[in-house]
């Protein structure tokens, strides 16, 4: 085996520069970073405990004596200080020592306990910040889109197996036991989230996860599923049928893949989510089911499955090349059943790359 290629590894260097020129702005000496995805954005530890404090000169990886000896090898260039009392106190050590005069904190995400805490023990102003690290993710480097496009074929391949299994009779959680079973025996590592396989009347439940239901004739079935690869989801969504479909089943199905093709049609650098979203919104409202579709029609997905940018009409942030978001429209019939159809794609100055590659067909079983 050969050295991984340069163009794919993480750029260390390049992240934290662009959060400090952020940091900059408001004026801030150190930004403490407690959510899991943004710590392993900027230094490359995957371990369940710890926080990053990123300083205009230094950044400081935390983490137990559990963890010490990961740290060191996955975040070589941070600091590593080991952590042997509260979150708080352990903070107050690091802004004294390194003299810093004012902490930024995620406030979307610290809680009101561990603020108190904070606000005792760190005599500088403490500043709430509103995703920071999460703008910067939201563009991926060479290496993320490799480890994503990993990610989504193998759940392209996943799928392509289940299929053969769908049949009357089989419970849901067997179908979604079987998916996690191929995908991690094809290399993945864990599910990107609790998978969806929703059928007849529950395939109306955008989140319907895998029940005791057994598969019956004359019903939808939708799976929704991911993987990780090196700390990158993919997300899909498919709909089948089991039997033999009605003339509504069809029609429904139909309108669903215009809509989503209406909004791959507009994507591309510069567009703002709300419009790709209103696309799909504008091909269900012909046939009266803009009403029907209750969820906005997609989100980034990178390290964590659900993550920015947004595609739906609060969407106004405008698209970037770089940006790797979903595209799923639905429609859902409470009591009765749904439609929804989701894809991957990267987002390019000249329009988007679809990333997921699976049939879209309602192949009848």
């Amino acid at each position: 085996m050969g050295e991984t290629p340069s163009n794919i590894l993480p750029d260390y260097s390049r992240r934290l520069k662009k959060l400090r020129q952020e940091l900059k702005k408001q004026d801030i000496d150190v930004f403490l970073i407690t959510v899991p995805a943004n710590r392993f954005y900027l230094s490359g530890f995957d371990g369940s405990a710890g926080f990053l404090m990123v300083g205009k000169y230094k950044a400081i990886l935390v983490t137990d004596f559990r963890y010490l000896e990961q740290a060191e090898e996955q975040s070589s260039h941070l600091e590593i200080h080991p952590m042997k009392n509260h979150i708080s106190e352990t903070v107050a050590f690091l802004v004294n020592r390194e003299g810093w005069s004012s902490l930024g904190f995620e406030g979307e995400h610290i809680s009101y306990y561990n603020y108190k805490w904070l606000a005792e023990r760190v005599k500088v102003p403490l500043i709430p910040l509103r995703q920071k690290v999460e703008k910067i993710r939201a563009i991926k480097e060479s290496g993320e889109l490799h480890l994503i496009k990993q990610a989504a074929g193998l759940t392209d391949k996943a799928f392509k197996i289940i299929c053969s299994q769908v049949r009357p009779g089989i419970k849901e959680k067997d179908l979604a036991a079987e998916l996690e079973h191929i995908l991690k025996k094809s290399g993945g590592e864990k599910p990107a989230f609790q998978y969806i396989v929703a059928s007849g009347p529950r395939s109306a439940r955008p989140h319907g996860v895998a029940s005791d239901k057994k598969l019956a004739e004359g019903e939808f079935v939708i799976f929704d599923f991911g993987v990780t690869v090196g700390g990158y989801a993919s997300d899909m969504s498919r709909t089948l049928f089991v039997g033999k479909p009605a003339e509504k089943h069809l029609e429904i199905w139909k309108v669903v893949m215009e809509a989503q093709q209406a909004a791959i049609n507009i994507l591309r650098a510069g567009v703002n989510g709300a419009k790709v979203d209103a696309a799909a919104r504008k091909v269900m409202g012909k046939k009266g089911w803009s009403e029907n579709f209750g969820h906005g029609l997609g989100h980034g997905v990178g390290i964590e499955p659900h993550e920015a940018p947004l595609l739906s009409p609060k969407g106004k942030e405008k698209l970037v090349s770089g940006m790797v978001v979903t595209v799923e429209p639905g429609i859902y019939f409470k009591g009765w059943g749904g439609v929804r159809i989701e894809d991957m794609v990267l987002v390019t100055d000249d329009g988007c790359e679809v990333l997921t590659h699976s049939a879209r067909e309602m192949i009848p079983f």
